[in-house]
């Protein structure tokens, strides 16, 4: 699939090895330049229904703010925010709101909630919005950088300096989050903007990905293919065969590279001194 402006996008979600039901959701909508992947949790299919009303609130409130003929500004949010920052926050909070609700008017789904992050791209730029521990990363010119923090108690420890985060990878307490959509009737989520280049490469995971394949073994497939569909199934891949112990899910969005533009290669040159 491809966005209004070329960018290439693919997403999938797989149960893993371990696990019979799968409580990972995506949604890519190409046409917004909208992707989403939600991780829930809670007992019986609870998780399930918590990440996929995730992934459809955000996907609806974006159909209705950003889908039109005009686009609309949600009022209120965070101040200072960009116009397309307080958009996404608003359609996680959203999600936030209807996770609570669905989980006090329904026994069964007490207690249940979901992480999620979601981003809208285009070929120059990314806003994203977190929360909870799925991650969203960039790879540019080899490198691979995580733009979001995850919201757990080993991400706490990690920031604070309290362990490393080879040591987070291997904590047992590294399931426990610190925030989650569905937890409380409000949410603090983390909205950010950020530039892309030609060539960048924005991925989207559950921790079922970063679990089971380092950082550098990520940066090492997206190298090597840098076609979206193919990267997604090799993550997946990967995430299986070193163990598959939890749901996978991933997305994959391509910035078209430089047409050869004098212009471009001076701006990269400017930035990376190459």
């Amino acid at each position: 699939m491809r966005t209004k402006d070329r960018v290439e996008v693919a997403g999938a979600t797989d149960p893993g090895c371990v696990r019979r039901n799968n409580e990972d959701n995506f949604a890519v909508e190409a046409d917004l330049g909208l992707l989403v992947v939600a991780d829930g949790m809670g007992g019986h299919n609870s998780g399930e229904v918590a990440s996929d009303i995730a992934c459809k609130t955000v996907v609806e409130q974006a159909r209705r703010m950003l889908g039109g003929d005009k686009i609309l500004i949600p009022e209120g949010g965070t101040p200072g925010l960009t116009p397309r920052s307080r958009q996404l926050e608003f359609f996680v909070k959203s999600a936030n709101e209807m996770i609570y609700e669905k989980g006090r008017a329904f026994p069964k789904d007490a207690g249940m909630g979901t992480t999620v992050v979601a981003a809208v791209v285009d070929s120059k730029s990314l806003t994203v919005a977190h929360v909870g521990d799925s991650r969203l990363y960039l790879w540019r010119r080899g490198e691979l950088t995580q733009l979001t923090e995850d919201h757990s108690l080993v991400g706490e420890q990690v920031k604070r300096g309290v362990i490393t985060a080879d040591q987070a990878a291997r904590s047992p307490q590294q399931n426990i989050l610190t925030r989650a959509l569905g937890a409380e009737k409000g949410v603090q989520v983390d909205v950010a903007d950020h530039p892309l280049l030609p060539g960048d490469v924005v991925l989207l995971a559950t921790d079922g990905l970063s679990k089971m394949v380092v950082d550098a073994d990520v940066a090492a497939v997206i190298a090597e293919s840098q076609d979206p569909q193919r990267i997604v199934e090799t993550l997946i891949a990967k995430s299986r065969a070193a163990g598959g112990v939890d749901n996978i899910a991933v997305v994959v969005a391509k910035v078209p590279a430089a047409g050869g533009g004098g212009a471009v290669k001076n701006l990269v040159s400017r930035l990376f001194g190459r």
